[in-house]
């Protein structure tokens, strides 16, 4: 048995592959659509959630899982022989899930220890942490050694991510009617950014989609200059053209980086962006395990 377990929730969108084969324990945040009550990644998928994003009158609201289902898979994992356990959470700024894992990390009986972390960010940049920590555990490395590393990416971490439109965002509370009347009617693109512990901030706004896109690839540019080589990844919501046009921008020399793949963001993050956006996050190739070349990491969606 490896000497320590790791959870998350399903914010982390990560792919049902990986979760297997790292043996990571996910807790489903909760989408409440059209009268019905979702499970995220169990009674809804990533594709099916964004057609019906496109038919639903009424934004869907998402929620934190029901804390009985933080008690359960701690306890099953005790049961199993865990004494450590690290659990990783979508961050405090954009929802209060880690509340509960706070409260109940307090009330374990001797000799049990679990660590809690709060991301301070969100889907692909969530799991990257989940999965680096996670190839420490694979490896037979400790949860001190494996603290170690999610911290130093959270650290050095950064996603940026376009939307299509801010029509999700400005439902959601996070922009300002406004803003999204002046985007549309000028066809001006806002570049977002996961800042400080995980507040969204306009980092950029742009004329259409293309300068969007290049501005969002020179931050990477310069960030791979300032901190060495990048893993980075590519994540969208079902946008086939904007992942299409990251592809020549990226290939510039300056940049000092290795594309891991590409990920889609899953449903309660992509209720707040929308279909059509489209972003990259990026941490230190030093940080990033080897354990994890070759696997499929996050989620996807049918482009």
């Amino acid at each position: 048995m490896r000497k320590f377990a790791i959870v998350t929730d399903s914010a982390s969108d990560l792919n049902r592959a990986a979760i297997e084969r790292f043996d990571i324990r996910v807790v489903p945040l909760h989408i409440v659509a059209d009268g019905h009550d979702y499970r995220d990644g169990v009674d809804i998928q990533i594709d099916e959630y964004l057609d019906l994003l496109r038919e639903v009158k009424e934004l869907p609201q998402t929620s934190q899982p029901a804390p009985a289902d933080f008690v359960e898979t701690y306890r099953t994992l005790v049961d199993e022989g865990y004494t450590d356990i690290l659990s990783i959470h979508i961050a405090r700024e954009l929802s209060s899930t880690i509340e509960t894992p706070r409260f109940l990390a307090k009330q374990m009986p001797a000799g049990v220890r679990i660590e809690v972390i709060d991301s301070y960010s969100a889907t692909v940049g969530q799991g990257a942490m989940v999965l680096e920590a996670a190839a420490i555990a694979e490896a037979g490395g400790t949860m001190d050694e494996a603290i170690e590393r999610v911290l130093a990416i959270r650290d050095t971490a950064k996603i940026h991510f376009i939307p299509d439109n801010l029509s999700n965002l400005v439902k959601g509370g996070r922009a300002t009617r406004a803003q999204h009347l002046a985007t549309s009617i000028l066809n001006v693109k806002v570049v977002i950014e996961v800042g400080e512990r995980g507040c969204i901030e306009v980092a950029h706004k742009a004329k259409g989609l293309r300068n969007a896109i290049a501005f969002m690839v020179r931050q990477l540019t310069r960030r791979s200059q300032e901190l060495g080589e990048l893993t980075y990844y590519k994540l969208h919501t079902r946008s086939p053209k904007a992942i299409k046009m990251l592809e020549k921008p990226l290939e510039t020399n300056e940049l000092n980086g290795v594309c891991g793949g590409i990920a889609t963001i899953g449903p309660c993050i992509a209720t707040h962006v929308g279909e059509g956006a489209v972003g990259l996050l990026s941490y230190p190739s030093a940080l990033h395990s080897p354990l994890l070349d070759g696997v499929d990491m996050f989620l996807k969606a049918d482009i």
